[in-house]
């Protein structure tokens, strides 16, 4: 019955995983609709995972349910193109460049500073409530609770790699991002440094 249960997650690990790269390859073609329901698929199947696992620790009397390990991606994956993605901020909007394989060429993703800040405060609250790591779903989620009016996903992504990038906060393989009580500060420290970069691309 345990090799069953293990055989479930497993499959909803993956899954989800895939889901995972759904999201991203999505906010990269600019497919917004696909990246909020692949979001939205994905955060059932982790709840559904959690169930069975927290269900299955209770039913045991010893032992815990093993949970696959999954790989850490590949910096290059990452990346796509060595180089990439890259942050700039002018007129007090952060602006990431990516690469697209399809087209051969840069693109670009807005963010005002006003969602910047109000993403950044989300994720301190996730920080302040408990320990991480935090998913991506989680700290969208958690921004529905500072704003009301809706923030596309691909924006909090954006605003996650320019952290992630200025080592305000650090990803945990595929589990999530530990996030530090300080990251406000650490926040604003990353966004005057990338004012002050004078950037060599002509920004439309």
């Amino acid at each position: 019955m345990e090799k069953e249960i293990e055989k479930i997650i497993g499959i909803l690990t993956k899954a989800e995983s895939e889901l995972r790269e759904q999201i991203i390859e999505a906010a990269k073609a600019g497919d917004y609709r696909s990246v909020d329901s692949a979001r939205a698929v994905a955060v059932g199947i982790r709840s559904l995972r959690s169930g069975i696992v927290n269900s299955s620790s209770k039913a045991q009397t010893k032992g815990t349910v093993a949970i696959p390990q999954r790989r850490k991606k590949s910096s290059s994956r990452k990346c796509g193109k060595s180089g990439y993605p890259k942050f700039d901020v002018k007129n007090g909007t952060l602006i990431r460049i990516g690469w697209s394989k399809k087209q051969h060429r840069e693109y670009m993703h807005k963010v005002p500073r006003l969602v910047f800040d109000q993403t950044v405060k989300a994720m301190v609250a996730l920080a302040q409530s408990g320990v991480g790591p935090f998913m991506a779903e989680q700290i969208i989620e958690q921004l529905s609770h500072f704003v009301s009016e809706t923030i596309p996903s691909y924006q909090v992504y954006v605003v996650i790699g320019m952290l992630r990038k200025t080592s305000c906060i650090k990803q945990v393989g595929r589990e999530g991002y530990d996030i530090p009580t300080d990251l406000a500060a650490k926040a604003e420290n990353a966004w005057q440094n990338l004012s002050n970069v004078k950037s060599q691309r002509k920004i439309e």
